[in-house]
């Protein structure tokens, strides 16, 4: 048996193979991974990474068909019994050879929306694969229906006690939002911005790095702007501390986009696990989310903000906050276990 896991990307921005690595290592499977070194840091003497002359994420409609000419020339050249294929735009552009060489012995892994969905039959695809993984129960909403589907967060939590101690919140100076990750959805975040700029209550955070970094600084120091603050990019060993400084973590996303709207980051799973409250706004699959297990604050508005932030700091009910965290991490694990079975069935079949 050996098994293929063809990635659109470097494997640093795509932790989640990992959840595949791990059970293909624990079942002795054969394995190798096709992927595409966008940001030419990896080893490129290995004749299954591919590089071509741009640098970052940024791609086009024939970049990925070069690379499509790239994968196929690796599936002819060793045999393999079945692919493990992530990402929509991969989809698209292997799905003759999937349903032709490999039907029912594929999964797909669907982390975003991609406009490309709307020129192609993904229904026939995804009835054609093994089985298909989400990251998000709420992409059920613009994928096709199909019993196919099989969830697995962006997380690799392995149990509760996996959660940190949380105790009730005590009055303090300076209050700390912070944004924890790479940095986007510029828009919400300067009305952010303009909601509590310069308060002498609370200090905005901005630990990571994205496209609008430079945007955010240019706009605070235009608008003389001195409690927001950007740390730039963090190693992974720093991540916890820059989550225990932190009070509120910023989540915020319109729902204006298909991929805002349904979409669950990383933040979510960090946030409940190291015990920080999140500010979501109204409208999007994560809102309901932390309303159903009581996980933070949603707002509709940012009038009153600050004083909204500090009612539900100095008030919220840490009993309710961990019940809930509980059982939004159950129903996590729940989830993460039945994406493993289903992983070592397709594995361990013929």
């Amino acid at each position: 048996m050996k098994v293929a896991l063809i990635c659109p990307s470097n494997i640093l921005y795509m932790p989640y193979v990992g959840n595949y690595e791990m059970i293909l290592k624990e079942n002795n499977i054969n394995y190798d991974i096709i992927n595409w070194d966008r940001f030419h840091i990896e080893n490129i003497d290995n004749n299954l990474k591919y590089r071509d002359f741009k640098i970052g994420h940024q791609r086009n409609f024939f970049d990925y068909y070069k690379y499509k000419k790239f994968i196929i020339n690796c599936l002819n050249m060793v045999h393999y019994d079945k692919v493990i294929v992530f990402g929509i735009q991969l989809t698209f552009f292997l799905k003759n050879i999937l349903q032709k060489k490999f039907k029912y012995k594929y999964i797909i892994d669907i982390r975003d929306y991609n406009k490309i969905i709307n020129f192609f039959n993904i229904k026939k695809v995804i009835d054609n694969s093994y089985f298909t993984v989400i990251s998000s129960p709420g992409y059920k909403e613009w994928l096709p229906n199909s019993g196919k589907y099989i969830i697995n967060h962006n997380t690799q939590i392995s149990s509760i006690n996996t959660l940190k101690e949380v105790k009730q919140f005590k009055k303090k100076d300076k209050i700390n939002i912070a944004y924890i990750g790479a940095i986007r959805d510029l828009q919400i975040n300067i009305n952010l911005i303009n909601s509590l700029k310069n308060s002498d209550r609370i200090n905005i955070y901005f630990h990571g790095e994205g496209k609008i970094n430079n945007d955010i600084i240019k706009y605070i120091n235009a608008n003389n702007i001195k409690n927001v603050y950007l740390t730039g990019r963090y190693k992974k060993e720093e991540e916890e501390n820059l989550y225990r400084k932190s009070d509120l973590i910023n989540v915020l996303r319109y729902f204006n986009g298909i991929n805002n709207k349904t979409a669950l980051p990383n933040r979510l799973y960090n946030s409940v696990i190291y015990g920080k409250f999140m500010l979501a706004f109204e409208g999007t699959y994560l809102s309901e989310l932390i309303k159903r297990y009581n996980l933070g604050i949603v707002i509709d508005s940012f009038d009153n903000l600050e004083g909204k932030v500090i009612n539900f700091l100095y008030n919220i009910n840490i009993e309710d906050y961990n019940n809930g965290r509980i059982a939004f991490v159950e129903k996590v694990l729940k989830e993460n276990r039945e994406f493993e079975v289903k992983v070592k069935k397709f594995v361990n079949s013929n």
